[in-house]
């Protein structure tokens, strides 16, 4: 038993240092250039990092969306993505700082919004391909173009369809729609401890 926990021990250590944080800042900037809300809107991540959402400033939140439908949670166009929502962080001028963590677990984009800003530019991309049709620049201009809706009657609303690529694809790590961070906290934690006890165990 004491060499399960040595080596349970070590494996964390090493899975732990391996693993960055990426800090995101959510409404640091008090203009209303909803353009930076999130600073900054693109990070590149990997599996295992830790994306932390910071709400420093005014009432903002972080929600999981897909491309074709920015100011949406993904879960709500998408019933197959388990996407993260912060709700909405209130923090009193900033005196009450919250953060919301985000474990990665796939290299897939993962787009966000922020609900109070998503439709003049409030959002947001993780390891963002600039290189294919789905840039952050793109999902800007969805999120304006929609207003912050899921759909749109103009003629080029066949221009933002998404072809099932691995941008819908969410972390399984991530919360579902309306829980906690303590419950996110708590899921993050199992699903990293459970490859490494079973590693432990093979050893």
């Amino acid at each position: 038993m004491r060499s399960f926990s040595l080596a349970l021990a070590a494996l964390s250590a090493v899975v732990a240092t391996s693993a960055k944080q990426i800090n995101i800042t959510v409404g640091a900037n008090t203009t209303a250039n909803g353009t930076t809300v999130f600073i900054p809107a693109e990070v590149t991540a990997n599996i295992g990092d830790v994306v932390f959402f910071n709400f420093t400033m005014g009432n903002h939140s972080a929600i999981q969306s897909t491309f074709a439908a920015p100011c949406i949670p993904a879960h709500d166009t998408n019933s197959t993505i388990n996407g993260f929502n912060s709700g909405d962080r209130p923090t009193n001028n900033g005196t009450a700082i919250t953060n919301l963590p985000v474990t990665i677990t796939t290299n897939d984009t993962i787009w966000f919004y922020d609900a109070s800003t998503c439709a003049i530019g409030g959002v947001g991309g993780i390891n963002v391909n600039e290189s294919s049709t789905e840039t952050l620049d793109g999902f800007r201009r969805n999120a304006i173009r929609l207003n912050g809706t899921a759909t749109s009657t103009s003629a080029s609303g066949s221009a933002t369809a998404t072809s099932p690529s691995g941008t819908h694809t969410s972390s399984t790590a991530s919360a579902t729609s309306g829980s906690n961070s303590a419950e996110r906290t708590v899921v993050h934690a199992v699903a990293a401890a459970l490859p490494m006890a079973l590693v432990a165990l093979l050893l």
